[in-house]
């Protein structure tokens, strides 16, 4: 049977980011997962930490590591290798851990604040210029973006957080926004039509064309290319074929583009993912989904083989190490009883979280978020789970992502840094390692200077 080095059970950011370190790091990795995780419906962007009155990514990394208890508190820093291995796959991103965090437009007609986006998002980030002009723009009939409802929410200064005085701001919003339907070629007999089939559409070099020409001619129809500004579109700008997408609708477009994330299925979440795939593929490690994992065998603390579910028997793989990237009460790595208790269902780890009766905060839309949001696996240093003395319960076991205790990561905006660079640490946990040089004993003497038979220069040899 195939053996691994290392199997990470999970693909979302944080166990594909650990295999594909691993990968580097010259270990068999297998990455095994009952179905795809966050990346399919988050918006794509990477976010690192925006608790509360932090300006940047990195003073919201040290404010949250300042938390004994948060997971930035062990974590190192990961992120410009994740960058730079999404980038060889195409998928290029702009900002830094050091750049502001800025007020964005969302597709339901809101803000979020971010800093690290997708190239094709990024047009987003630039401060709004005075006079400056939004136009939100989308395809006539479908049913996950509303244009009109957009811009009207959008137009409301409270949604973009504006002071008392609104001069003050006018570099955090647009000075006017505006909603624009365009009937794009072969949808008018079309129903349901998703985000995703679009992407496919917008693939098609042919049809893209003829559907930005028209998006093109409503824009210099409305006027709204008078004085310039931007547009925003629903993040289906190819899925397959994107970059070359977008550079198209940045060439057509009289306004600066970019995109919208919308429901899921993400598009730019696909985006990620496709290209994690192809890194790990890259790199030569394996990757298998749609197999739920059933059991994980452990001898003396410490994890020796993965039983995955099939057809007519399970798959055993044995290995040296496990990465739990399971995710957490979101993606099933934990699991609610009911006699009050949060389990975690693979190798029974202790679940650090509060008593049932206080999991949740009288008030739904608490800005401090819910107790149980905190509830995860605590582990040491370099990842391996504790219990509630400190003790390392397994051996070759790591913890990543949502799954460490800690971490508010929606009101925190965290999860993304988190899940990297626990990525990060654990592939360097598990990590082969390095080959010692193979010493072979002297047996002759090198002489300088001696000629081979053909008279080359060579080296001698003396007894």
């Amino acid at each position: 049977m195939p053996r691994a080095d290392v199997v990470v059970v999970g693909a979302g950011l944080a166990g594909m980011t650990a295999a594909i370190a691993l990968a580097d790091a010259g270990a068999r990795v297998e990455v095994v997962a009952r179905g795809h995780a966050a990346t399919h419906w988050t918006a794509g962007g990477i976010d690192v930490a925006a608790p509360a009155a932090s300006e940047t990514s990195a003073k919201g990394v040290k404010r949250l590591a300042r938390q004994d208890t948060h997971p930035y508190a062990i974590l190192g820093e990961g992120l410009p290798d994740a960058l730079t291995a999404l980038a060889r796959e195409g998928l290029l991103y702009a900002g830094e851990l050091q750049d502001p965090l800025r007020t964005i437009p969302t597709a339901i007609g809101g803000t979020r604040r971010a800093a690290i986006l997708p190239t094709a998002q990024a047009n987003a980030l630039a401060p709004w210029q005075p006079g400056e002009r939004l136009v939100v723009c989308g395809p006539a009939g479908f049913k996950d973006f509303w244009p009109d409802a957009i811009a009207a929410s959008l137009r409301r200064p409270s949604v973009w957080g504006l002071d008392a005085d609104p001069e003050a701001s006018a570099a955090a919003h647009p000075s006017r926004v505006d909603g624009l339907v365009v009937e794009l070629p072969g949808l008018a007999s079309r129903h349901n039509l998703s985000g995703l089939d679009l992407a496919r559409f917008f693939d098609d070099s042919r049809w893209r064309a003829e559907a930005l020409e028209r998006i093109a001619r409503a824009i210099d129809r409305s006027g709204a290319a008078r004085g310039g500004g931007r547009i925003a579109l629903p993040a289906v700008l190819g899925l397959s074929d994107h970059a070359v997408a977008f550079d198209d609708a940045s060439r057509i477009l009289a306004l600066a583009p970019f995109e919208m994330s919308l429901v899921s299925p993400s598009v730019p979440g696909l985006r990620l993912y496709s290209a994690l795939r192809a890194a790990l593929r890259r790199r030569g490690g394996r990757i298998a989904i749609g197999e739920p994992v059933e059991g994980i065998a452990v001898e003396k603390r410490r994890a020796t083989s993965v039983t995955m579910a099939a057809a007519v028997r399970g798959r055993i793989i044995p290995t040296d190490a496990v990465v739990l990237a399971t995710g957490g009460i979101a993606g099933g790595g934990l699991i609610g009883r009911a006699d009050g208790r949060l389990v975690e269902p693979l190798l029974d780890l202790p679940v650090e979280a509060p008593p049932a009766g206080k999991w949740l905060a009288a008030d739904p839309f608490d800005p401090a978020g819910h107790p149980l949001e905190a509830a995860g696996i605590r582990t040491d240093a370099a990842l391996r789970p504790v219990d509630a003395k400190g003790k390392v319960v397994l051996e070759n076991v790591a913890v990543v992502g949502s799954l460490l205790a800690g971490q508010r990561y929606l009101v925190e905006r965290c999860g993304d840094g988190v899940a990297i660079a626990s990525g990060y640490l654990a592939a360097a946990t598990f990590a082969p390692a390095p080959k010692a040089p193979v010493l072979v004993e002297p047996t002759r003497e090198v002489v300088a200077g001696a000629k081979d038979s053909a008279g080359r220069q060579r080296a001698g040899t003396r007894r």
